[in-house]
């Protein structure tokens, strides 16, 4: 799964993440530029062509958007809400080119029917471009959201206040399970008990990763990586990334150590 093809990476990085940004951009502008334009007479000669223009750009690059969404999903998981907010983009982005161009045309048209054809379309170009403006916020926002929402929403219990300075007799006889282990063998049943947000622990392939910071990073969402947390999460690993050197990458950076009887 090196390669999902030309909607994949480019200098390594997700496609996606690229003409999203376009996609906020241009759909937005280009529906503001439709409205004033329909509703203005006077600005139609200088402005009606770069707006019909900006349509057809964003329709280009809401399918673009959509189909490498779906190749950094095949990489990383998906983002259920995201991913259906931007399933619906598309479709609505080439209905308000078309219908963009189908008005552009019949605004030519000196005729008195032709000026009430335009009005009519006119006005259902603004609905259909309002629509699309919503899905776009709703799409960049859930996308967002999965990335960075249960990063940034925990913020509050990532400010640490200092330590007091603990006595001899003051500090705990046993280590908790989520303390740092210096073994490179680890036990399951090590791994088990760290099976929660504060300490995640799981066994793939062999070997046992911490991915308790890979949580709130996890493009798929922080629910992919809990589901994983103290057991054996081979198969679903395997499953979702199953020979993605760039996921299998990432995993190398939480490796605690190997699955075995630890020495006593």
């Amino acid at each position: 799964m090196d390669d999902l093809g030309v909607f994949d990476l480019v200098t390594g990085l997700p496609v996606h993440v690229f003409v999203t940004h376009l996609v906020v951009v241009l759909l937005p502008l280009a529906v503001v530029t439709l409205i004033l334009v329909v509703a203005f007479p006077g600005l139609r000669q200088n402005y009606r062509y770069p707006a019909v223009g900006l349509a057809i750009i964003g329709a280009v690059s809401a399918i673009v958007a959509e189909q490498s969404g779906e190749a950094l999903e095949a990489r990383v998981g998906v983002a259920e809400e995201h991913s259906e907010w931007g399933e619906m983009l598309p479709p609505v982005a080439v209905a308000l080119a078309v219908l963009s161009v189908i008005w552009l045309i019949v605004t030519r048209m000196s005729s008195s029917r032709g000026k009430i054809v335009a009005a009519v379309i006119g006005g259902v170009v603004i609905i259909v471009g309002i629509v699309a403006v919503v899905i776009t916020v709703l799409a960049g926002h859930s996308g967002a959201d999965a990335t960075w929402g249960d990063r940034v929403g925990e913020t509050d219990i990532a400010v640490v206040e200092p330590a007091e300075e603990a006595t001899v007799s003051e500090v705990p006889m046993e280590e908790p399970a989520d303390a740092a282990v210096d073994a490179s063998v680890l036990s399951l049943d090590t791994v088990a008990l760290n099976d929660s947000e504060a300490s995640c622990w799981t066994v793939i392939n062999g070997n046992v990763y911490d991915l308790t910071d890979w949580i709130s990073s996890h493009p798929g969402g922080a629910s992919r990586i809990l589901g994983l947390c103290g057991i054996d999460g081979t198969s679903q690993f395997e499953g979702q990334h199953g020979g993605s050197a760039s996921a299998e990458g990432t995993l190398e950076g939480y490796l605690l150590g190997s699955i075995g009887d630890p020495a006593p």
